[in-house]
């Protein structure tokens, strides 16, 4: 088992036996290994394939080079545009994956965010709601996965927690919600568009 200790279900994966055993945190990434990933995410992931290596017998020196190779992983904070405002596509669909990318990239977010369809996960709505509310100086939300739910309803949702209505903007076609917020950019900002951002298609009522 390869374990993050700073995971709030540490616990409940310690009951698990195992044959061997490695708990880690991100103060555990060895210093010399040049990580090109941003955010703390990548850096716990970054650990998690070094121990996992290690424990198969990998050779440091490999791993090192394996590790400072890669550039980037598509769809997880992935610029498409940096200057003079940047574009930022990450497919963060649970509140803690959305809060963690809105941490890293910091202020002046425009945030293009919706939520799945299809029954599924209802309770993280309005907290994704919640989340943007708190990072997001303007938010557009707009369609994802609805399957065989009421798009609307969806967004509904969503808007039930974001308490600060005036920044907020309902824009149900995806490409539309997304042209709107690049356009809206000024030099400085960050358009990150979370959740779809790396996939070409849409499940809907009619697919």
């Amino acid at each position: 088992h390869v374990l993050n200790g700073e995971d709030p279900s540490i616990d409940y994966f310690l009951k698990i036996p195992a044959k061997n055993r490695i708990i880690y945190s991100k103060k555990d990434f060895p210093p010399n290994i040049r990580l090109k990933l941003l955010g703390d995410f990548n850096l716990e992931n970054a650990v998690a394939a070094y121990h996992a290596a290690k424990l198969l017998g990998i050779e440091f020196d490999a791993i090192k080079r394996a590790l400072e190779k890669v550039e980037g992983v598509p769809g997880r904070l992935e610029f498409v545009k940096k200057e003079p405002f940047s574009i930022v596509v990450d497919y963060a669909h649970t509140p803690d994956a959305l809060e963690k990318v809105y941490k890293t990239l910091g202020e002046n977010l425009i945030c293009v965010l919706g939520s799945a369809g299809g029954g599924r996960d209802k309770w993280k709505r309005p907290e994704m709601g919640k989340i943007a509310d708190r990072f997001c100086k303007k938010i557009i939300l707009t369609n994802e996965d609805p399957y065989d739910e009421n798009p609307e309803t969806i967004l509904e949702d969503i808007e039930r927690d974001i308490a600060q209505k005036s920044k907020l903007r309902k824009i149900l076609d995806r490409k539309e919600a997304i042209r709107e917020a690049i356009k809206s950019a000024q030099a400085g900002d960050t358009v990150i568009i979370t959740g779809k951002g790396a996939e070409p298609w849409l499940m809907g009522p009619n697919v």
